[in-house]
């Protein structure tokens, strides 16, 4: 694939790069906000060569073009970066849900491989541990355990620098508002005093913010407003300190009075929430979910579950990611499948090089776009194993343990492991049997 053909026809077909007002990219998706969409030839950029298919959604124009992404981002950044003259773009014409999921996927995109590497190396040491070829009390569990840990436990950092950055305040100020929460001097207060100080007089409820969300959202959020406000009173001359002074001395303290508290207990009643609903019926929560994860991935929203996902693995495991790996592991049968049943080799080529990736890294939106768009037929089994599988481990209480997108490899960070391994089985081994049984749609019609 040649990639600077690829970004000047992509750039084109956008309409040209003053049509662009920015670009991120995820695992397997270009991500553009636009101007005008309507300047857009979406059927042509769907019919480019190394594209899996196009997505509007979350007030973005998503290009989901797989393994090329980087590549391919790289390519049209250079020529779209020199682009000093486009207005910004009016965020208005979207509705509130959609600013809070391009916020949230934006946020997150740039942690994704530090957050899949980590999980994959924490199963790793999960495995060695289980084998008996390490011990958990030796140094290198503990180097490796660091390096496995260490982004989920300072993510609010993390966020912090990225949320700042999509919000456009100074990422730094917002690391640094992140990085307060879990300042030792901070951190060692609910350790040496208990759950309760003061500032100021006023009083404390101190908690443990390490791999916390939500606290942190809230926070470089009201500092990214009051950022903007503060530039419009204070003399320029004066914002390089200025800014930055007052924003920490205003918002680290209000964060520990009352954002960080009230994130920690909106992540605690979500996680509540869910609890309650799998110990009412774990199978029919586990079914939702199994079934309906896929949708949320073909449209583009299943970031906004990602920061419940991580909260609740924060608290202790999450079950949610327990339920929808169903989802993906039915999609990987669908792949699997239709590489069985197909005598076309180029399909047979195209469902072996999306299952495989899918097995190993947990991505398998070139599966959603490559086959399964493709082959609607497909989608309809992918629900209903994915609702089985779903309810299995909505039954059993499987948890995630760390976060980790759902693979072969991952499968350690998952507890109860065993029964884990049987609801993602049946999704994955019954999407295969429909579709090699029952066939999948073609142009050609059924095979």
């Amino acid at each position: 694939m040649n990639y600077r053909s690829f970004a000047r026809d992509v750039v084109k077909l956008l309409g040209g790069k003053q049509n662009i007002s920015s670009l991120v990219h995820c695992a397997t998706r270009l991500r553009f906000n636009l101007h005008d969409s309507a300047k857009t030839d979406k059927p042509a950029i769907e019919k480019l060569e190394g594209v899996l298919g196009v997505v509007e959604s979350g007030g973005q124009f998503q290009v989901i073009v797989g393994k090329h992404v980087e590549d391919a981002y790289k390519e049209i950044e250079k020529m779209i970066s020199s682009t000093e003259t486009a207005e910004p773009v009016d965020e208005t014409k979207d509705s509130l849900g959609n600013r809070i999921f391009e916020v949230i996927s934006r946020s997150f995109s740039p942690l994704l491989g530090a957050l899949a590497g980590a999980g994959m190396l924490k199963a790793l040491l999960t495995v060695l541990t289980m084998v008996g070829w390490l011990s958990t009390e030796s140094g290198t569990y503990f180097i490796l355990s660091a390096a496995g840990n260490a982004v989920f436990y300072f993510l609010p950092i993390f966020l912090g620098i990225t949320l700042a950055t999509k919000l456009g305040a100074n990422p730094y100020v917002g690391g640094a508002i992140g990085a307060a929460l879990l300042e030792p001097n901070f951190a060692g207060l609910l350790e040496n005093i208990g759950d309760r100080s003061d500032f100021l007089g006023i009083p404390v409820l101190l908690m443990d913010y390490s791999s916390s969300v939500f606290p942190v959202f809230i926070a470089v959020c009201i500092y990214a407003a009051l950022n903007n406000l503060l530039k419009k009173i204070i003399h320029r001359d004066l914002h390089l300190f200025m800014l930055p002074l007052l924003s920490l001395l205003i918002i680290v303290p209000l964060t520990v009075l009352i954002f960080g508290p009230f994130g920690i207990y909106v992540g605690d009643a979500i996680g509540a929430a869910i609890g309650f609903l799998s110990s009412k019926s774990g199978i029919l929560t586990g079914a939702v979910m199994g079934a309906g994860w896929t949708f949320l991935t073909l449209f583009g929203l299943h970031w906004g579950v990602v920061p419940i996902m991580i909260s609740n693995i924060g608290s202790g495991g999450d079950p949610l990611t327990g339920m929808l790996a169903a989802a993906p592991f039915a999609q990987m049968g669908v792949a699997l499948g239709i590489f069985l049943k197909t005598k076309d080799k180029n399909l047979k080529t195209l469902g072996g090089s999306t299952l495989l990736p899918g097995l190993l890294s947990g991505v398998t939106e070139p599966i959603i776009y490559g086959l399964m768009v493709r082959f609607k037929r497909t989608i309809i089994y992918v629900v209903i194993a994915g609702a089985v599988g779903g309810a299995i481990n909505g039954f059993f209480g499987a948890k995630a343990t760390a976060f980790g997108f759902p693979s072969v490899l991952t499968i350690p960070v998952f507890t109860p492991m065993g029964l884990y391994v049987i609801g993602v089985a049946a999704a994955f081994v019954g999407a295969t049997l429909l579709t090699v049984l029952l066939g999948y749609e073609d142009r050609g019609g059924n095979r």
